[in-house]
């Protein structure tokens, strides 16, 4: 795919990708940034939060906002957790729902 991308004539060479994309671009990430980030995978990843009745309605709508974030970005640094809007919900964001084992789960996922 990378051969056949880097080699059409509107893309002319990799370097020009990357001039134009930047170099920390792989081709996987590239088109997920084209086609965006199915909402379902992204639930599905997430689903121990979903659909475990441990967690409160805050912290499933918590989870719901990362999923809603990366549906519409594709990826996210972990420390946005702990911005806005995030933080909205809860003025520590990440550990002001949960606990360090499942906010270390949740940093996974998010990674």
């Amino acid at each position: 795919m990378e051969e056949l991308l880097f080699n059409a004539e509107a893309v002319e060479s990799r370097e020009k990708f990357e001039e134009v994309c930047g170099k920390n671009l792989n081709l996987k990430l590239f088109i997920r940034q084209l086609v965006g980030l199915d909402r379902n995978a992204a639930k599905q990843a997430f689903g121990k939060y979903l659909e475990a009745s441990s967690f409160n309605a805050t912290q499933i709508r918590f989870v719901e906002t990362i999923i809603d974030y990366l549906t519409q970005n594709v990826v996210m640094d972990a420390g946005l957790l702990y911005e806005p809007p995030f933080t909205d919900l809860h003025y520590e964001g990440l550990d002001g729902f949960f606990g360090a084992d499942d906010a270390d789960g949740i940093v996974s996922i998010v990674r």
